[in-house]
């Protein structure tokens, strides 16, 4: 028996050996994508956080997406007719199935439905839909009404939290739903190691473009330079959210590939106008005074990206290039502040997650205020807590960004500054200001381009006025990934087009 075994592992090792020889390599069927946080949940209802964004884009579809020119395009809906203003009804692909097996139908979008009028996180996305009204004509038809025209709506329905959910699953999951998500994306969820990685294996019935590769793995590696590393060594595939100050490396490596792309996606240090002093506009004009931004665009960005010159990206149409840059004056912001009653200045804390350029942002922000006389106390908190005090209104100043990932100014703007919006609909601010609030519902109310236009025209200009935030910066979408991954690509959106990546 002994001899046999031996003769086996002689054969064993000829064959490896003829095998490499002749050239032949096993196909790699795993890619490892690394990004800063991990996901707080997967349940497409309960946050719209980029970490958690980026796996559920594919694991669910929406009914509809965008191409890669930013139109409205085809998802779970094959096709659709607008009836009128208010009316409108999807013809659903057929065949289509959930990663439980059960039939994609109409009643899935009237579930889903349900689910997104009683979230939070939605409310800035879901817009006029009439949820009481709408309704499943067949199996394939469903009938969305709203309760007054909304211009961007077909945008809208390609967001993330307008995910459609398997009814089965999602309500067997019971509050557990959030760590066993089931949709009808390229991939399938197998495991999720809280704080480390999410594994995912190829849909193998997926209606669209079925996946090149198998398996699929998220990790979470807070630390910008270990992501880094980890590419540049083989330990990773893909890394997001790379600091400008190591691309010019990756760029000359070549055994990594760089991706770059304006994003849609503003920075910004915001303030809680909820709290005082922030309530007081002229407080927070002398702190934005104070910032020198031209010094953290060069030094915290390297000029990678460019300056926010308005309160949203200039990649979103509607963009105002005519406002007037924020001057960098300490004596007027001194002055601002004694008038608005803190003539020896006031002491306050900058609050930010794990990411570097915010950590870097607030130490800089903490020198530059120190002129004129604030005291800044920097506060770092993990990514779910942190998230969790900037939507309950427990921070005083924070760093942040906010991307407008349907393409619309309405996503821009609506969710950021309209005063319905507090918290968790994206007002992480509580800013509140009756004109912005009437433009933005023009804006949204109306089908005409141009009364849109010059509605965001005249929001943008007041915002700008106001300071809600300290408008830092419009980044680029930076991928380092394995030179030897074909087929790369990024959606308009920025989420990564997985399901065409191949060695």
């Amino acid at each position: 028996m002994k001899s046999l075994k031996n003769m086996w592992a002689v054969v064993l090792v000829l064959v490896t050996i003829l095998a490499l020889g002749s050239g032949v390599v096993a196909a790699k069927d795993t890619i490892i994508i690394a990004q800063g946080a991990d996901a707080k949940t997967l349940d497409p209802y309960n946050t719209t956080d980029a970490p958690a964004g980026r796996v559920m884009s594919v694991i669910f579809d929406t009914l509809l997406t965008r191409d890669d020119d930013g139109n409205v395009a085809p998802g779970l809906a094959e096709s659709w007719e607008i009836v009128d203003d208010t009316t409108y009804i999807f013809h659903l692909r057929k065949g289509v199935k959930f990663h439980n097996g059960e039939e994609f139908k109409a009643s899935d979008v009237a579930f889903s439905f349900a689910q997104i009028a009683k979230s939070p996180h939605a409310v800035s996305v879901r817009a006029t839909i009439d949820f009481e009204n709408s309704r499943v004509i067949d199996d394939y038809t469903f009938e969305m009404k709203m309760t007054e025209p909304f211009g961007p709506i077909l945008n809208h329905l390609g967001h993330q939290v307008m995910s459609i959910v398997n009814e089965k699953a999602y309500t067997e999951a019971g509050e557990a739903v959030g760590q066993n998500p089931v949709g009808t994306g390229p991939y399938k969820f197998v495991s999720w190691a809280t704080g480390d990685r999410i594994d995912l294996v190829a849909n193998e019935e997926y209606w669209g473009t079925k996946p090149s590769i198998k398996n699929l793995v998220y990790r979470n590696i807070p630390e910008s330079a270990s992501r880094t590393i980890e590419v540049e060594t083989g330990g990773i595939d893909i890394s997001i959210d790379i600091q400008p100050s190591e691309l010019k490396r990756l760029e000359a490596n070549k055994n990594v590939k760089v991706f770059r792309r304006e994003a849609s996606t503003i920075s910004f240090l915001g303030f809680n106008a909820s709290k005082a002093p922030f309530d007081n506009p002229k407080v927070r004009q002398a702190i934005n005074m104070a910032i020198n931004r031209d010094a953290i665009y060069n030094v915290v960005f390297q000029r990678v990206g460019t300056m926010a010159t308005a309160p949203m990206s200039r990649v979103v149409w509607a963009y105002n290039d005519a406002l007037v840059p924020y001057e960098y004056n300490i004596e007027k912001a001194k002055a601002l502040l004694a008038e608005a009653g803190f003539p020896n200045g006031l002491e306050l804390t900058i609050s930010c997650d794990q990411n570097q350029e915010r950590l870097d942002t607030a130490e800089m922000a903490q020198a530059m205020l120190s002129q004129i006389g604030i005291k800044v106390n920097i506060e770092t908190l993990e990514r779910g807590a942190y998230i969790d005090k900037v939507i309950g209104g427990e921070l005083e100043m924070f760093g942040l960004g906010w991307a407008s990932d349907t393409g619309d100014p309405d996503y821009a703007l609506f969710a950021l500054f309209h005063s319905s919006m507090h918290g968790a609909g994206g007002n992480m601010g509580f800013y509140t200001n009756e004109k912005v609030d009437e433009l933005l519902e023009i804006g949204r109310s109306s089908t005409d381009a141009e009364v849109r236009r010059n509605a965001y025209l005249e929001a943008q200009a007041l915002i700008w006025e106001d300071v809600p935030y300290i408008f830092l910066h419009c980044p680029e979408n930076v991928v380092v990934y394995n030179a030897k991954i074909q087929g790369f690509g990024v959606y308009d959106d920025g989420q990564l087009k997985v399901e065409n990546f191949h060695f």
